[in-house]
């Protein structure tokens, strides 16, 4: 693999940021809201001590994994304006090119929520920066992972309103089916069970545990090793089903 050639299209994806600056902002003021509105008047309805710390750090992880998912519209776009055919034109290999999308995808997502990461240490306070920093590597996990999946789903569908129909649906769940609004000790057991191998709770638990919140309901290293399978296992398949998907040299 020429890793000049993967630089190339991982900085291609990056740059890309600047093409969505209105999602950008309106995603940053959802998060603000959601944060400074419903988590503040939430926090004081329920009896959970520091429960606001708890939901601003979980509202992160969940504005972290819409951004990663965002991989997913961006190539059924360039599917639907021939942009795709175009990349498999150039002078690059497929392999790198799939890769690069991935591993753009995932990078672009975090540079994407700098500011309400920024926000939340400002607003919870870091304790211990080193445990800070394995809290940081699971949210990159994470959001590979994400981007892998959002690549997965559109190489499955290979339709822009296919896609956006079924990413809707999967954001209900899995947001919801986590530990990122509450903590799993108040699910009910079918809820909670589900809970255990979501990658948001294991992404949620370690970040809360960076910024000295952590609930005790996961042992770090289980939750490291989650979020490592995860996204191993959906950048691998991800990157498989695109190539797939555009054997024969085009993407229809």
């Amino acid at each position: 693999m020429d890793l000049r050639q993967l630089y190339l299209v991982i900085e291609r994806d990056i740059r890309m940021i600047s093409q969505y600056k209105m999602f950008l902002i309106l995603r940053w003021l959802w998060y603000f809201i959601q944060v400074a509105v419903f988590g503040l008047a939430i926090s004081l309805l329920v009896g959970f001590e520091g429960y606001f710390s708890y939901y601003a750090a979980g509202i992160y992880v969940a504005t972290l994994y819409s951004s990663a998912m965002f991989v997913a519209y961006d190539i059924a776009e360039e599917a639907e304006h021939g942009v795709i055919d175009y990349l498999l034109s150039l002078p690059i290999q497929r392999r790198t090119l799939e890769i690069g999308r991935a591993i753009g995808g995932g990078l672009r997502s975090i540079l994407a929520t700098v500011p309400p990461l920024i926000f939340t240490l400002l607003l919870i306070g870091v304790k211990d920066p080193y445990v800070l920093i394995n809290a940081v590597i699971s949210l990159f996990l994470l959001s590979f992972g994400v981007a892998g999946l959002g690549i997965t789903i559109v190489s499955m569908l290979k339709s822009s309103d296919k896609t956006d129909i079924l990413l809707g649906a999967i954001d209900a769940f899995i947001i919801r089916l986590s530990t990122v609004f509450y903590p799993k000790a108040f699910m009910p057991a079918a809820y909670s069970a589900v809970a255990v191998v979501n990658p948001l709770t294991h992404a949620a638990e370690l970040f809360r545990l960076g910024l000295g919140i952590p609930s005790g309901e996961f042992d770090p290293i289980f939750s490291t090793v989650m979020l490592l399978a995860f996204a191993l296992s959906m950048t691998s398949f991800g990157v498989y089903l695109y190539e797939k998907r555009m054997e024969g040299g085009g993407w229809s």
